[in-house]
């Protein structure tokens, strides 16, 4: 989603890529593959498909939208959701197991091919060097990852009341409980600032509405899908 808020290098960002850029470390230090949430990202991907109207939610079922979707990411997701006629009782597939660990693969390698990150090398058996799957990203332009952190930062820290792209990705780093890895000085005040985003709060009627309505009902369905699936498998 765009936003005169965001980098010019990073303008361009789906909401699934953004959550995971955003969540970069600011030193650029490197970021595991196997670490981001699989959830989240989904989550934002169907957020964005929605708002779209991409993707339209039936009651009981996802339904293709009627505008098409150009970009790739977000595509593979709509399309996994719909394939087996997109029931929202079969929403934990979307997020686990072999899907989930593709959908991080696909955003982090959408990082790279943007030239925002690259795969660092990790020795294999102690001798050979070569970038794997699992490997660590390091961001390459750091410059830009300052510059969008910081415009979160100013959202939850009170500064600023968010754009329609900023709301969002509130919106989705609440429902995560991911707001305190965007450092802000005071934590507990950036908790309460995403709570009331989430809650359709500090943002225009239009984009509060869309909030209550789609964004927070479908981000909290998706996370708990793959809560449930993790706690039933626990017993196993």
């Amino acid at each position: 989603m765009r936003s005169e808020r965001w980098s010019s290098r990073t303008a361009d960002l789906t909401l699934p890529e953004r959550v995971a850029w955003v969540l970069g470390d600011d030193d650029g230090r490197p970021l595991s593959t196997l670490t981001e949430p699989a959830g989240l990202l989904v989550a934002a991907a169907m957020v964005e498909l929605l708002l779209d109207a991409s993707l339209l939610d039936a009651g009981t079922a996802y339904r293709r939208g009627p505008v098409e979707v150009t970009d790739p990411l977000l595509r593979w997701v709509g399309e996994g959701l719909v394939a087996h006629g997109g029931a929202k009782a079969d929403l934990q597939h979307a997020v686990t197991g072999p899907r989930g660990a593709q959908m991080i693969r696909r955003t982090m390698d959408r990082l790279v091919e943007r030239g925002l990150a690259a795969r660092e090398p990790r020795r294999v058996f102690g001798y050979l060097t070569m970038p794997v799957f699992g490997s660590a990203l390091r961001v390459h332009d750091v410059d830009a990852l300052h510059h969008d952190r910081t415009a979160v930062r100013a959202v939850l820290e009170g500064d600023e009341d968010p754009d329609e792209a900023v709301a969002m990705l509130v919106v989705l780093l609440h429902h995560g409980r991911r707001v305190r890895e965007l450092s802000p000085s005071d934590p507990a005040l950036a908790a309460r600032r995403a709570r009331a985003v989430a809650d359709g709060r500090h943002v225009s009627l239009g984009v509060a509405q869309d909030i209550r309505r789609l964004v927070s009902p479908t981000v909290g369905a998706v996370l708990a899908a793959l809560t449930a699936t993790t706690v039933i498998g626990s017993d196993h």
